[in-house]
């Protein structure tokens, strides 16, 4: 679990489970936001679990941020006390994202998976790709 703490509210982010798939391991994490009866559950395509800044921004950015029309159904933002806490922390939430991106972007490569090789290789920007 990794939690941070924006507008005086904690943002946790738990890995539940992996699923392997024949393009790659999904990751499954659970969000939650303190005060707030509204967790949702987030599925990224890559290899690691660890929740790190990569995780985080992908949470921020469309649970918190970008308010995408599935959030407001079954996600986070579906609990308008929620929402008027996301607008009143609007420039915190951005800042954190700003924080987050640059902690990611230190973070070394992911390895690539088998869908994204696929997918370059169909682009054919595979480049050295063969070893991988």
């Amino acid at each position: 679990m990794r939690e941070v703490i924006v507008g005086g509210r904690s943002v946790a982010v738990t890995h539940i489970k992996t699923e392997p798939t024949e393009y790659g391991d999904i990751q499954r994490y659970r969000v939650e936001v303190s005060g707030f009866d509204a967790p949702t559950r987030l599925a990224i395509l890559r290899a690691d679990s660890t929740v790190d800044a990569r995780v985080l921004v992908a949470v921020v950015d469309s649970e918190l941020l970008l308010g995408y029309k599935g959030s407001e159904e079954s996600g986070l933002l579906r609990d308008p006390a929620l929402r008027a806490w996301r607008d009143d922390h609007r420039d915190e939430i951005k800042e954190l994202l700003q924080k987050l991106h640059r902690e990611a972007d230190a973070l070394p490569p992911e390895p690539l998976t088998k869908g994204e090789r696929i997918l370059l290789r169909a682009l054919e920007m595979d480049g050295d790709l063969e070893d991988a």
